[in-house]
């Protein structure tokens, strides 16, 4: 398994290379590592991260956040506790504007934290084509 800190060294390599000059990347526990570079940026950011396990993030303060996961070598499930928001129509009302917290269930093998906003989204409308619909803001 790959440690947080060597998980961090190799982000903020990738985009030092990438051509970033303004990218923060801390571990957080010993869970992940959340990485930011300026939102107007985002795009090209995705591009440089796409070798890692990414977990796209609310903005915040004009930064594009990230989570990011390091490899794991068992294939014991686990979850993760996943706040978020959601939008456009099939949202039942109380649901509107809120933050939203859900449970996800990853499968080493079969899916990763990657695929969190297609689980939350086939959970919440019953349709997992509807991702972007959903905006993560943390996980705990």
């Amino acid at each position: 398994m790959t440690t947080l800190d060597d998980l961090c060294s190799t982000v903020l390599k990738s985009l030092t290379a990438a051509g970033f000059t303004d990218v923060t990347a801390t571990c957080r526990s010993d869970t992940s590592v959340i990485a930011t570079v300026p939102a107007a940026r985002s795009a090209w950011a995705e591009f440089a991260l796409a070798s890692h396990t990414v977990l796209r993030l609310a903005d915040r303060a004009g930064r594009a956040r990230y989570a990011l996961f390091p490899a794991r070598d068992d294939s014991t499930p686990y979850s993760r506790t996943v706040y978020f928001c959601a939008t456009r129509p099939g949202l039942a009302p109380k649901g509107a504007g809120q933050v939203l917290c859900h449970t996800v269930r990853i499968v080493p093998g079969v899916n990763t934290e990657a695929d969190i906003p297609k689980a939350l989204a086939a959970a919440l409308f019953n349709d997992s084509r509807r991702a972007g619909d959903i905006t993560v803001t943390r996980l705990a």
